[in-house]
């Protein structure tokens, strides 16, 4: 596999991450009544991080 297409496929599979979670966030966030919308967002842009954050936030909130 030459460097281009792992690049290519790394960032095709980071984006389907990306993706995923920002799915699971909002599934989760939408059950609890809570404005997905940022947390979308901020999943789709930093992925693990955004999650965590959401986590957390969701953990003060309880």
């Amino acid at each position: 596999m030459t460097a281009r297409r792992a690049t290519k496929a790394f960032v095709g599979l980071t984006a389907l991450v990306h993706v995923a979670l920002a799915a699971w966030v909002r599934r989760d966030a939408d059950e609890r009544g809570v404005d997905a919308a940022p947390w979308d967002r901020l999943t789709l842009l930093t992925g693990l991080f955004g999650v965590v954050g959401y986590l957390l936030s969701r953990r003060a909130a309880a």
